[in-house]
């Protein structure tokens, strides 16, 4: 991800006639890791083989081949590796509102609309040992296959699919976000919006502290503990990240893009970006254009 798509992806991940899609991803081998982002989507992150790490409104879990987390629209959510583990999963992502009639229709008015506009429901996490466990895979397994197939009519088993699996969560979970906890989440999008205006601009702990009504000390625990990094290294890495982008994308020299990106130690950024990309930012263009 780069640029807007960073934090709060705004890309469409199907098209508008069936905003429905599965994706299949391998962690490490795709991304190191997913960075905590948000959308307007619904997702379901499937674990076909292997463990890994999923965050969700700020709770993170442990996962394996198997186990499903449901992330409802609008929560902040990020992937990674559990030690040196590789993950297989694939991200399930629709739009709620493809299920939707008229606004007054029960199902709609309900069970769906909250969804969209309330974002009050808690992350689901489903294990083996969960109540409805059979139906929910039954379910992920009719989506899969009918995507792979894709026989005539195969919207309409997929729509059944989603129909049934989201009566097994408004079966047996119905437990809602605490109070605390959606304005811990207002207080991460609201900085994270800001660095994706201001990754350029000198920006400090005391800064962001002060954005979330923080003091400094209080500040730096409640990042880590939520974001499981130091402020400092997030920024740091969503900066990287836009300068990969931009020595793929453009021909401004390495000291431009730098600075552009909120770098103005060239030998740092130098230092910084080799640790994460393998590679110092000249043989990483090389590399990209070459690819490209």
């Amino acid at each position: 991800m780069t640029g807007t798509e960073y934090y709060h992806e705004i890309k469409k991940h199907a098209g508008r006639d069936f905003p429905f899609n599965i994706y299949p991803c391998t962690i490490p081998l795709d991304f190191r890791q997913v960075p905590v982002h948000w959308h307007e989507e619904m997702e379901l992150i499937a674990v076909k083989k292997g463990r890994g790490t999923v965050t969700a409104d700020l709770i993170p879990y442990e996962v394996k081949a198997g186990e499903t987390v449901v992330v409802f629209p609008g929560q902040l959510h990020g992937i990674g590796q559990l030690g040196g583990e590789a993950m297989e999963y694939e991200n399930i992502i629709f739009q709620p509102t493809m299920l939707m009639a008229s606004a007054d229709e029960a199902c709609t008015s309900q069970f769906l609309l909250p969804l969209v506009m309330e974002g009050g429901q808690a992350p689901v996490h489903i294990t083996q040992e969960s109540p409805g466990y059979r139906e929910f895979m039954r379910c992920i397994e009719v989506m899969d296959h009918m995507c792979g197939e894709r026989p005539y009519g195969y919207q309409l088993a997929v729509k059944g699919a989603l129909f049934g699996f989201l009566f097994q969560v408004f079966t047996h979970y119905r437990e809602a976000v605490p109070e605390g906890s959606r304005k811990y989440r207002e207080k991460i999008k609201t900085l994270l919006r800001h660095i994706e205006d201001h990754y350029g601009d000198r920006l400090t702990v005391e800064e962001a502290a002060g954005m979330c009504f923080y003091s400094k000390s209080h500040f730096m625990k409640f990042f880590r503990q939520h974001m499981g990094c130091s402020f400092v290294d997030y920024l740091n890495d969503y900066r990287l990240a836009m300068a990969a982008g931009f020595l793929a994308s453009t021909g401004d020299t390495v000291t431009e893009i730098a600075q552009r990106c909120g770098f103005d130690n060239i030998s740092y950024f130098n230092r910084l970006f080799k640790r994460k990309y393998g590679q110092a930012p000249a043989a990483y263009r090389k590399t990209v254009v070459f690819r490209g």
